[in-house]
């Protein structure tokens, strides 16, 4: 059976979060390209890493699973499945080695299998999943000798070593495995009948302030039922058994089960659902942990004895209580997985579609109210606003055509009630009138009788003209002449071209422009406006214009400054 998929659940999550970033990010392109190469670097290395434990699960569970399959492979399916399935752990010198021997596996009426290393228990409890086709290990026993530990510290150690490996292996199976705790007792002349298991096992996990009291009750019940004969025997093991069901809850247990600060470094206090003391045929020593404690509460010593040593019995009894495990397939949990990604990936897609849809709808009625706050007269900064208003209707139009982007689309769109009124405010705009392309001078207010020399107070006269100069600075200047009919018409020729020139000179130094371009026109009384017969139309004959004209001379033109020569051709 296949595990858990984690190299594709990581391949999904990278090919779902490139797919946000190509289609739904919000941020500009050199963000996406930075944030896919980080997406594409944490994928390969979420697959590198899970390769490499894939490979060691299997290389640290391959013994264990030979054996199994050796052992177990004839089994049918129905009772591989219905019958328990444990892990044995502990000292691998101490009771595993007493109760298996050299096997790593053993069948009773529960499949107890021997695992020594704390390293490799995650990896068996994952593989034995695997070879179980989805049901994990039943539980995990703690065996353990009270005659074998002589030091507290090593053992508290090894204690803590194996709490933390226990909660991995419950990590990698996907549930919290229930533990039990199997202490045995060696006794030299213990009653000729076998010991019995005196505990408690369940799925309730279990105190250890209250074990001794339920394991004290069940030994008064073995010792009152003993046989006449065998009472003396019984009631010497049953208070060697009620002394171990008080040394270990307080001695052992608070290192698997304590919920200290101190404890997290070696993992969550582990689910103990079974516990049990039993005395087997042996050697008790008079230096270990339980013998000390012993003496210390009776203030009695250990005498040294002899016997021989049996092979520790497998605490099946323990394990009655506790509930087979089901069956946990990994393919439906990895597509609720997936489909757990794929909504978590649409939301955030919905989420940036809304956030760029707001902003849009922002930026286009922002640029339509910036224009709309522009006055007529400011023409250029209106032109500027109308400009952004039509890239926005542009675009919007374009959506409209092609089709919205998945980073707009997702029901969030609403760009196509704005087209109206941006066409609205686009057909509505008017240019100003032009300005006017001809200022026409008294040549009184500027010239004396006669005179083709600017009165001192002329300047204010000729602000007017100065202003439409350098507002188009595009277009040449022709600075014309005018008399009335006073006088010979050489004469007035002469002086309208004189006045033309006057005013041209103080223009072109004003505006900071060359002569170049402007041009001069004297045309005398040729081009009167008036009747000259009145006083009031040879005044009116009497002035100097300015016009506006392009500049249309060619690139290799020659520029031509001689008086009398027009901008390009004058009539």
């Amino acid at each position: 059976m296949a595990g858990y998929p984690y190299r594709m659940q990581a391949s999904w999550i990278a090919a779902l979060a490139l797919a946000w970033l190509a289609f739904s990010s919000p941020w500009s392109a050199a963000w996406n390209l930075l944030l896919a190469a980080l997406t594409i670097g944490l994928a390969l290395l979420v697959l590198v890493i899970a390769t490499r434990r894939l490979r060691a699960r299997q290389r640290a569970s391959q013994p264990i699973l030979q054996a199994v399959k050796a052992s177990l492979d004839t089994m049918p399916g129905e009772l591989r499945r219905n019958s328990p399935l444990v892990l044995a752990v502990g000292d691998p010198s101490g009771a595993p080695l007493r109760a298996f021997g050299e096997e790593l596996v053993r069948i009773t009426d529960a499949i107890w299998i021997r695992v020594d290393d704390p390293t490799r228990l995650a990896h068996v409890a994952d593989a034995l999943k695997r070879w179980r086709e989805g049901q994990g290990p039943d539980a995990v026993v703690y065996l353990l000798g009270a005659d074998l530990p002589r030091d507290a510290a090593a053992m508290d150690a090894g204690l803590r070593r194996w709490r933390s490996a226990i909660g991995e292996a419950s990590r990698a199976v996907g549930y919290a495995l229930p533990v039990g705790l199997a202490v045995y007792l060696e006794e030299a002349n213990g009653a000729l009948d076998d010991s019995p298991w005196f505990g408690v096992s369940g799925t309730h996990t279990l105190h250890g302030d209250a074990l001794p009291a339920l394991v004290a009750t069940r030994l008064r019940q073995y010792a009152q039922a003993a046989p006449p004969a065998d009472r003396v025997a019984r009631m010497h093991r049953t208070a060697r058994l009620d002394a171990l069901a008080r040394w270990a809850p307080g001695t052992v247990l608070p290192s698997l089960v304590d919920s200290q600060p101190n404890g997290f470094r070696h993992g969550r206090p582990v689910h103990l659902t079974a516990f049990g003391v039993s005395a087997v045929a042996g050697i008790p020593a008079a230096d270990s942990l339980y013998a000390r404690f012993v003496s210390q509460a009776t203030g009695l010593a250990f005498a040294s004895s002899e016997g021989r040593r049996v092979p520790y019995p497998l605490p099946g009894p323990l394990i009655r209580g506790i509930a087979l495990q089901p069956v946990r397939r990994t393919v439906p949990l990895a597509l609720a997985h997936a489909f757990a990604w794929l909504a978590l990936a649409f939301c955030a897609a919905a989420a940036a579609s809304a956030w760029q849809n707001r902003a849009l709808m922002a930026r286009v009625m922002d640029d339509m109210a910036r224009y709309r706050a522009i006055e007529p007269e400011h023409d250029a900064a209106r032109v500027d606003a109308l400009q952004a208003i039509k890239r926005d209707r542009n675009e919007l139009e374009q959506y409209a055509r092609a089709g919205v982007p998945p980073r707009l689309g997702l029901g969030f769109y609403r760009g196509t009630q704005l087209v109206a009124p941006l066409n609205a405010l686009i057909a509505a705009y008017q240019p100003p009138a032009p300005p006017p392309s001809t200022i026409e001078l008294d040549s009184l207010s500027l010239f004396r009788s006669g005179s083709a020399a600017l009165n001192p107070g002329s300047n204010r006269v000729l602000i007017g003209a100065l202003e439409m100069v350098k507002a188009h600075p595009d277009k040449r200047v022709l600075v014309a002449g005018h008399t009335d009919t006073d006088g010979s018409s050489r004469s007035n020729l002469k002086l309208s071209e004189a006045r033309a020139a006057s005013v041209r000179d103080w223009l072109a130094d004003a505006a900071g422009l060359p002569l170049t371009h402007f041009a001069i026109q004297g045309y005398g009384d040729t081009r009167p406006k008036a009747s000259n017969d009145t006083e009031a139309g040879r005044a009116a004959n009497r002035r100097v214009e300015i016009t506006l004209v392009p500049d249309c001379r060619g690139a290799n033109r020659e520029d031509r400054t001689t008086s009398g020569q027009s901008a390009c051709s004058f009539q």
